[in-house]
């Protein structure tokens, strides 16, 4: 019997190739918990998506209600740092709380985050954070790092072979601030 494993799911993409590459070796269980993701539409898509992503993989999907005023409460005091500063500490203090909290509720041992495939988050970061949620719930987290062995890379070939969309920030408000001003100083340079 393979050992079960709840995935903390933020997007399709990171879904589909840690799913596909876990599924051999654990039940899964695929928890969507996402209240940083703005707009609404944006959300929307984004949890359409990875809900088929699990159903393409025969694998068990929950989701967590859409709170956006959760995440803005929970980085306010922060809402000024960068990407990979205490704003995303805090963004992943939330959604893996939750996951936690759904892992409790349902019966579930140990679980994870897709987010380390991304090479915009600190595996550091992430990896501590959901390692303190886990021992103060007295769960397990398992600390994978989804980027080795070109997990990246590999996550973008099978979203294509999947049809899957693709966004171009993480999700909040603030990270899509931020890549409009990337995309503009961009057009304004070239």
């Amino acid at each position: 019997m393979k050992p079960q494993l709840v995935l903390h799911i933020c997007c399709a993409p990171d879904e589909a190739w840690v799913v596909h590459s876990l599924r051999d070796k654990y039940d899964l269980h695929c928890y969507f918990c996402n209240p940083n993701i703005s707009p609404l539409n944006e959300y929307n898509l984004r949890l359409e998506q990875a809900k088929n992503v699990a159903q393409h993989y025969n694998v068990p999907f929950s989701s967590d209600e859409y709170k956006p005023q959760s995440w803005e409460q929970a980085i306010s005091e922060v809402s000024d740092t960068p990407e990979r500063g205490e704003r995303c500490r805090r963004c992943f203090h939330l959604r893996l709380t939750r996951t936690a909290l759904f892992c409790k509720e349902n019966g579930y041992k140990t679980f994870t985050t897709v987010m380390s495939i991304s090479p915009h988050k600190s595996i550091t970061m992430l990896n501590e954070t959901g390692q303190s949620i886990a021992q103060a719930q007295e769960l397990q987290y398992m600390p994978f790092d989804f980027k080795k062995n070109n997990g990246f890379r590999n996550s973008i070939t099978l979203s294509k072979e999947l049809g899957l969309y693709r966004q171009d920030y993480c999700g909040c408000r603030l990270s899509r601030h931020e890549r409009d001003e990337r995309i503009k100083r961009r057009s304004e340079s070239g």
